[in-house]
């Protein structure tokens, strides 16, 4: 028997989704998708349960999943079809996607999304310039100084540090969210050290304040942060105070900054901003990427649906960011253990706070946004598409689990 024989369905997509995560080369991924080719063929059944042991046991019964229960089995489906999507085989992922209950899927150019680097303003396929929407987001490159940089790897970047051991941070499967609240009249009047100068500076950033005249309405910030495997990916969904509970209310603005060093190809998707809201009855018509760069930052009005593409191919590192969002109104939401809006933690500091709220060095500049320059994202003109590559056209909203994210 070969090794991945030996394996149950069950294990051998556990396995392949672990080597995923930590892929560095194309025969990982190769591995990656023999498993699941494996896991997903394999004619090893499940012995069904007697009620208490006592009765005869049953006759091995089919399940219908290869030896998975549909869960699982919809779950390695997915994964399966992401990965052919991502290597240019959106095609070959129709029969999977359909007889998992898919009616649609995110688009080709998302899911397999191109080289930032090799775009220019008419490279997407379909574009037509004559309905090019305003983006509601904006990229600044060369937001973040070296030094603010380094300061904010030395809390985020690996994953042993305090922030993400103090919290029990976890991706697969996710922790639960947990973010901190600051408001200006705290940052004004006590500083905040490093922490509250950095939100000042995305605050008055002139590329922001040029692109949302309600960014001055803000009281209070939410910082938040995530650090993920390349090719892991969050979710579309609507930034909302207290993640929707009590009814959905958005943010002024909500930003990214991406913490990582070195070139400009670094580990993790793009992000992504569409011109949905939660309001709209169709899906959205329109997307707008950024890639993960050093010291750049994204910012996007908080009204619109968002979320991470999975990395595609393989990178070394990890896709760590740092969050912002602007509201004029959150509630504070005190209580023992990490959670939603919680205040920023003051007078004993746990070792990530002090670290944030240390004061940078004095630097002798005129203008800290001298460096900063306005860049394009990657434009979508299409963010949904049928399971045979089409335009979604459609009118009505599909239901949530019709449609086929991959992440």
């Amino acid at each position: 028997m070969t090794e991945v024989e030996e394996r149950t369905p069950l294990e051998a997509v556990q396995k392949a989704r672990e080597i995923w995560l930590n892929a560095t080369k194309q025969s990982d991924l190769d591995e990656v998708e023999r498993l699941y080719r494996w896991a997903l063929s394999s004619k090893k059944n499940i012995e069904t349960d007697g009620n208490d042991g006592s009765e005869r046991p049953k006759k091995k019964a089919k399940q219908g999943h290869c030896g998975l229960d549909r869960s699982d089995y919809i779950n390695a489906s997915e994964k399966f079809a992401l990965l052919l999507c991502q290597s240019g085989r959106c095609k070959k992922a129709k029969k999977g996607l359909a007889s998992i209950g898919f009616t649609c899927r995110l688009a080709k150019r998302v899911l397999d999304y191109p080289d930032e680097s090799k775009e220019s303003d008419d490279s997407s396929p379909n574009a037509d310039h004559k309905q090019q929407k305003v983006p509601p987001c904006t990229i600044v490159d060369n937001f973040l100084s070296q030094a603010e940089l380094e300061r904010l790897q030395s809390v985020f970047q690996s994953t042993t540090a305090n922030y993400w051991t103090s919290h029990d941070y976890a991706v697969e499967p996710p922790s639960p969210y947990f973010s901190y609240v600051l408001s200006l009249e705290q940052i004004e009047t006590n500083g905040f050290g490093f922490i509250g100068e950095l939100i000042q500076k995305v605050l008055h950033c002139p590329q922001l304040a040029e692109k949302f005249p309600k960014l001055p309405n803000t009281r209070y910030v939410e910082m938040w942060a995530h650090n993920r495997p390349h090719a892991s990916g969050h979710q579309l969904h609507f930034d909302s105070d207290d993640e929707g509970r009590g009814g959905v209310r958005n943010p002024i603005i909500s930003t990214i900054l991406y913490i990582a060093d070195g070139d400009d190809d670094i580990a993790g998707g793009p992000s992504m901003v569409t011109n949905q809201k939660l309001s709209d009855e169709k899906l959205a018509t329109k997307g707008w990427m950024s890639s993960p760069k050093p010291y750049r930052l994204v910012a996007f009005d908080g009204r619109y649906l968002h979320g991470v593409v999975p990395g595609k191919g393989t990178r070394e590192g990890r896709r760590v960011t740092l969050m912002f969002a602007f509201w004029d109104e959150i509630k504070i939401r005190r209580g023992l253990g990490p959670g939603s809006a919680r205040p920023f933690p003051k007078n004993v500091l746990p070792p990530w706070a002090s670290q944030l709220a240390k004061p940078m060095e004095a630097t002798e500049t005129d203008n800290e946004y001298v460096n900063c320059k306005t860049a394009e994202p990657i434009k979508l003109d299409r963010v949904y598409e049928t399971l045979d590559g089409k335009a979604w056209n459609k009118q009505e909203m599909p239901a949530y689990d019709e449609v086929f994210q991959g992440f």
